[in-house]
């Protein structure tokens, strides 16, 4: 009986996206099925080269000189059907590679791994009801839902959406189902844990990060696809297999973490909508304060709101004379001299945000791209835009001497240390981030993300440079704010102080009830009402030079409807922006997916391995 099994291979390029046809021998096929890796031979050469079994049919007729599989590398499927389903759905919204997204859903083997490897089932766990089970009683009404836990938990053993997400997650294991959580970062990795350690859980769990060794990477990829479990992980996990899934969760959604940064530049929240539609699967997006994205999904009713009872909060709206006025200076000191913790938020690290001459106050820019520079932490001077360290030269005005805007970071933590010096001033920032620390009479200055859990919770949390950020010239930066401040403000103690420095209007009035909800909505409607993302969606084509972007700029106008996509123009060098619906996504990606494989087989300026177009389906950053 003739088998022949369908191969892919883990690769970027196009002419190698598509399944390979390969005979299976009479000796292997009791040996090989879905998800196996194989080696077979490929190319003119006959070169061996490994790929995933991604079918096998029954074929009376097999075409003449097919070649045939070599060797089954693994002796355990390594890949599931659903996991292919979602890649082959991820590639064709972000106009990419199958291949290029095999490399993300399966680790690198270790044959040790599958010799140890033991087909498992977690044992049941029996915990008590959840004394707030907000979360999980939603989930027993509705299908899909956006879920705001408690500020102000900085004092619990895990944090509320942890703990609610963990009680979500063991309610379908009791059901037989698994689920998947995915986290932006380790800080957050290690929250969620310590609500799987406190509800006795941590068994169940399934964690799928770079972080571990390879061989217990690869370890806990196997179990995932045989066993029922709580599966979790950073970005990447969004992939990950989970056998009979019943439940996926993503915690904070807005964070940039969870986007990838290499082709197809897919993002989690986008690949777990799709994943929990392809396995009929609950769905749980939770944070502290929504994106615009999530705004809209519950817009049009495709997710249900809830939130846990929040507790009213002391919070105080300061004017922006300066970041510490005398009483929020005499409060910081009262909480210090307490031995009370107390943080600080500032926008940007290093000593300077920006220079100025000394004489014509004029700003300081970057020489090469003309771009603004700072001050680094380690105290060079530098461009923001290409990162390059600079030396500069003289004004227009003639002199040469600069001095800060506004102070940073480091520079703040040096000036708090001079003012408090019975206190400790900790700075944690992305370079050198703490995740936690001992409560004591503690100052901690630290940069938007960079915030380490306190013991206990903070007494006070400052959040000193709140009109600069929102300030920003950015379609995102008031969304992006109150989600750097939400997560700030939830390490505070129940009783604590929330100070903003220098709000106004609405917005001020929104942080007094910490109604991040409603500010974030209000955003959302005035990006309505002038046809932003996310009302559309907003692709990018990146040409490698000027005389392919030339043709790439032709062929979309040649090839592309008018009345469905928007041409925005280049807004950097060798860069084309489309605006469309989303609706038409999916036949814009295959429409632009071809066109740049065709331009880039007729290239005359591609040099070897280059890569002359970059297409990214959801780019955030062009405006």
């Amino acid at each position: 009986m003739p088998l022949v099994a369908q191969v892919r291979f883990s690769s970027p390029l196009p002419q190698l996206d598509k399944e390979f046809d390969y005979l299976v021998p009479d000796e292997l096929q009791n040996q090989i099925g879905f998800g196996h890796l194989v080696e077979v031979p490929f190319g003119l050469g006959g070169k061996l080269k490994t790929g995933v079994v991604c079918g096998i049919a029954i074929d009376d007729n097999p075409r003449e000189k097919l070649l045939s599989i070599q060797e089954v590398i693994s002796a355990l499927p390594v890949f599931t059907e659903g996991q292919m389903n979602l890649c082959v759905a991820v590639a064709e919204r972000q106009a990419g590679a199958v291949g290029e997204l095999l490399s993300v859903s399966i680790p690198k083997r270790y044959q040790r791994a599958e010799a140890k490897f033991e087909n498992t089932h977690a044992s049941f766990i029996s915990v008590e009801a959840a004394e707030d089970a907000t979360l999980l009683s939603s989930l027993q009404k509705n299908q899909k839902v956006y879920f705001q836990p408690k500020f102000l938990d900085g004092s619990s053993v895990a944090p509320d959406w942890a703990l609610q997400i963990v009680y979500a997650c063991l309610d379908q294991f009791a059901s037989g189902k698994s689920s998947l959580v995915v986290l932006p970062d380790f800080a957050e990795l290690a929250r969620f844990e310590r609500a799987l350690e406190h509800l006795s859980a941590t068994s169940t769990g399934i964690r799928h990060t770079s972080s571990e060794t390879g061989s217990n990477r690869y370890l806990n990829h196997l179990t995932a696809i045989t066993r029922v479990g709580i599966n979790y992980g950073l970005r990447g996990a969004a992939f990950a297999p989970a056998k009979n899934l019943g439940l996926i969760a993503i915690w904070d959604d807005g964070d940039e973490s969870h986007i990838e940064q290499t082709a197809p530049y897919w993002n989690s929240r986008e690949v777990l909508l799709q994943r929990a539609e392809l396995e009929q699967t609950k769905l749980v997006i939770a944070s502290h304060s929504p994106s615009a994205e999530v705004i809209r999904l519950i817009d049009i009713g495709y997710l249900k709101h809830i939130e846990s009872i929040q507790e009213p909060a002391n919070v105080v709206i300061t004017d922006l004379s300066d970041r510490l006025d005398a009483q929020t200076f005499a409060l910081i000191s009262t909480l210090l001299s307490s031995g009370k913790p107390v943080l600080l938020q500032i926008a940007n690290a290093g000593w300077a945000t920006a220079l100025v001459c000394v004489s014509c106050k004029e700003v300081r820019s970057c020489p090469t791209c003309a771009g603004p520079v700072w001050v680094d932490p380690s105290g060079k001077i530098r461009c923001r835009s290409c990162k390059l360290q600079l030396e500069l030269s003289t004004c227009t005005c003639g002199k040469s001497s600069t001095r800060p805007t506004r102070l940073g970071a480091s520079a703040i933590a040096k000036q708090m240390e001079r003012s408090f010096p019975n206190a400790t001033v900790v700075h944690s920032n992305g370079e050198n981030r703490i995740t936690s620390i001992k409560s004591h009479a503690l100052l901690v200055v630290a940069t938007p993300g960079a915030e380490p859990e306190v013991e206990g919770g903070y007494s006070c949390v400052l959040i000193a440079d709140a009109p600069s950020m929102v300030g920003s010239p950015r379609l995102r930066a008031l969304e992006q704010s109150l989600s750097k401040w939400a997560n700030a403000i939830s390490l505070a103690s129940s009783d604590s102080t929330v100070i903003f420095v220098g709000l106004r209007d609405d917005l001020a009035q929104q942080m007094k009830s910490l109604a991040f909800h409603e500010a974030v909505q209000e955003d959302y409607k005035d990006r309505e009402d002038l046809g932003l993302p996310p009302i559309t969606r907003l692709a990018s084509i990146i040409s490698s030079n000027p005389v392919d972007h030339q043709k790439l700029l032709d062929a979309v106008a040649e090839s592309v409807p008018s009345d469905k996509v928007r041409m925005l123009g280049v807004t950097q060098p060798n860069t084309l922006v489309l605006d469309f619906a989303y609706s038409f996504g999916i036949e814009l990606a295959n429409i632009l997916k071809s066109l740049t494989v065709k331009l880039t087989a007729s290239s005359k300026s591609k040099k070897p391995g280059e890569r002359v177009y970059r297409i990214n389906m959801d780019d955030g950053k062009v405006i």
